[in-house]
């Protein structure tokens, strides 16, 4: 079996909720990097955008991220962004395998509209095309699971049917 599974994904797909799930599972524990970010700024994600900018997120991010590769196996959570950044993909496939929870613009659109702590959903034409140019990056994911129309154990089954296919 593969060291960590990464979920990946835009915004609102389910990552944080199956994560967990699957993590369960799998008999591992579950880390959400975006919570891990928050416990070490000692700030939401919300602040840290408004009060240091995308850029120094990233940056925060990126070396988390890297510190993922000490864990013990473990099932870990992506920011929405985190995968489309070379070194962070590169990280991805040293330490374990990326799983794409890949959700349609329109239900990512409706579930964010529910939720007022997405600093980078606030504009409309703004999150289409950050939509569009994440998946560019999210296809480069070993394993892709549609979301729509499931529930999240039903999600979190399918990774875990589909891992080990993936085992030696």
């Amino acid at each position: 079996m593969v060291k960590h599974i990464y979920l990946i994904g835009f915004m609102a797909s389910g990552k944080s909720t199956v994560g967990p799930l699957l993590a369960a599972r799998l008999n591992r524990p579950y880390q959400d990097l975006d919570q891990l970010i928050e416990n070490e700024q000692r700030m939401t994600i919300t602040e840290i955008f408004a009060m240091r900018g995308e850029a120094y997120f990233r940056r925060v991010e990126s070396r988390l991220l890297a510190q993922t590769a000490q864990l013990a196996p473990t099932v870990i959570g992506l920011g929405g962004g985190t995968f489309c950044n070379e070194g962070n993909q590169a990280v991805v496939a040293e330490n374990g395998v990326s799983v794409w929870l890949r959700i349609p613009l329109n239900l990512a659109q409706a579930r964010c509209s529910r939720i007022s702590t997405r600093p980078l959903a606030k504009d409309p034409a703004r999150f289409k095309a950050l939509f569009e140019l994440r998946q560019e990056h999210y296809r480069n994911a070993r394993i892709c699971v549609e979301v729509e129309g499931k529930t999240p154990a039903q999600i979190a089954e399918e990774i875990f049917a589909r891992l080990h296919i993936l085992s030696p």
